[in-house]
């Protein structure tokens, strides 16, 4: 069932007709009840303006009327024409003839209602017509000082001065509605851009960048307090997220090593089992082959051919042993006994288990002992033999040169560094070097389990081996153990 969304309007619209068209009707509502108010304001005024020159003129119309004067009666209406206000002026007898009148217009006849128009004994007036043009007539009763009545004034005015008037106010009221309604909407919709759109825009931005892939940027938290706080909160969720990302790749990464240190450790441990084996059973035979080879050599003399062969089977025989006996110490799982030894003298006892080999390859080996004389609990018999591994393989390495060992103490190791001046190992070959029967040496003069053998004796003393160039030019080989070291096999 698919839903369908509602149509949706931007901030601008919503703003629009949200905010500023119930502005705009309220401030419409607000300017008509107020030009209603003005309207009726000015007819007002524009009635009492005709009103005022009826009062001003009542009083010299009556004296000229007591007097009988037609001229002043006509002069003072002649005066109140000069007022620009007044249309027309006229003044009725009390009989409703005419007895004078100025304006533009001559009406026809006295006002319907003449009688009680003086009767009344009050001005007032009225919208009417005259000689057929719309007009206001201001009506003022002529009275001598008796109450007695002598006639009627009749001030007009046109309709269309009010009309032009009140159409005047409306068209400056609605000029003025929409200026105000165009300049509120510049204000309103620019501090909106200034205000919301902009930093609308680059926090809209941002995302779009990091939705594309662009992790690493963060938003601008700069705008009002609302928008910036939310720029912050997309900010900290993004750190959030790369440190859960950071946190996950590091523990694929372990995953990852600890799997393939799993897959390491139960290869080694099947070659080693095999190993141990393979030693086991190859063990007896060639301890009756040496001990027939040497009952042998005791029925010939140095220089026969027959003598010559069998030293040559007792010095295979021997190599055959040596490689057996790595392979049992490869396929050892069960720790020997430990003690506190001195890492310094373990190395001396390398160095002279080694000398045999200096010797015939004319390897000078150089130790340099440091200044601390270290103590380790440590399977002493193993690690020495892992040491003189190493020197061994220098010195076939590097024959004629030189082999230098050094013993350094930093932070909480301490390192024995093994390194020769020969060709060395190639980069691409290190990561290679301590597996198991890998061997870089020419067919029959390496088993590939020297190294193997070592660093599996440095990782069970959890410790650590490392091969690198060295500065002389060769390989370089660095131990590294804890100084930490465990309570003794006595205690």
């Amino acid at each position: 069932m698919t839903h369908r969304s509602k149509p949706r309007i931007s901030l601008r619209t919503a703003l629009v007709l949200r905010v500023l068209v119930p502005l705009f009707l309220a401030l419409g509502g607000s300017i008509f009840w107020l030009l209603h108010t003005i309207e009726t304001e000015a007819e007002r005024r524009l009635k009492d303006d005709v009103e005022l020159v009826a009062r001003a003129l009542r009083l010299p119309l009556v004296h000229a009327m007591e007097r009988d004067r037609p001229g002043t009666v006509s002069e003072a209406l002649r005066s109140a024409l000069s007022i620009g206000r007044v249309y027309g002026a006229y003044v009725y007898g009390p009989d409703g003839e005419i007895v004078s009148s100025f304006g533009g217009a001559d009406p026809k006849g006295p006002p319907e209602r003449i009688d009680e128009l003086v009767a009344v004994g009050d001005r007032t007036g009225e919208f009417g017509s005259l000689a057929g043009r719309r007009v206001y007539s201001a009506f003022v009763p002529l009275t001598d000082q008796w109450g007695q009545g002598l006639g009627l004034l009749q001030v007009t005015r046109r309709q269309s001065d009010f009309e032009e008037y009140i159409a005047s106010l409306r068209l400056r009221a609605g000029a003025l509605l929409l200026l105000g309604m165009a300049v509120v909407s510049v204000l309103v919709l620019r501090g909106h851009r200034a205000a919301v759109g902009e930093p609308l825009g680059r926090l809209n931005e941002s995302m779009t960048r990091v939705g594309t892939g662009d992790t690493s940027h963060r938003a601008d938290p700069s705008g009002p307090f609302e928008l910036a706080a939310v720029a912050r909160s997309f900010n900290a969720m993004l750190d959030r997220l790369e440190e859960a990302a950071e946190e996950l790749d590091e523990r694929r990464r372990i995953e990852h090593a600890l799997q393939a240190r799993l897959a390491g450790a139960e290869k080694l441990a099947a070659v080693g089992e095999l190993a141990s084996g393979v030693a086991h059973e190859l063990g007896s035979p060639l301890s009756v082959v040496d001990g027939q080879a040497q009952r042998l050599l005791r029925d010939y003399d140095e220089g026969e051919d027959t003598h010559g062969a069998l030293v040559a089977i007792r010095r295979q025989v021997r190599r055959m042993e040596a490689i057996i006996r790595q392979l049992m110490d490869f396929g050892r799982s069960e720790p020997g006994r430990r003690r506190d030894t001195s890492l310094a003298d373990l190395a001396d006892g390398a160095v002279a288990a080694a000398s045999e080999v200096a010797s015939s390859t004319d390897t000078v080996v150089e130790f340099d002992r440091g200044a601390d004389d270290v103590r380790l609990h440590l399977e002493a018999r193993r690690v020495e033999e892992a040491i003189a591994n190493l020197v061994r393989n220098g010195c076939q390495a590097a024959p004629g040169g030189r082999v230098h060992i050094a013993q350094t103490v930093s932070g909480g190791h301490v390192e024995l560094v093994v390194e020769d001046d020969g060709p060395g190992i190639p980069e691409e070959i290190r990561s290679r070097v301590f597996e198991p029967f890998y061997t870089t040496k020419p067919s029959g003069e390496g088993s590939g389990l020297g190294l193997a053998v070592v660093h599996g004796t440095i990782e069970k003393h959890g410790g650590s081996i490392e091969v690198d160039e060295s500065s002389l030019g060769g390989a370089r080989f660095t131990l590294r153990f804890p100084l930490a070291t465990e309570a003794s096999d006595e205690a």
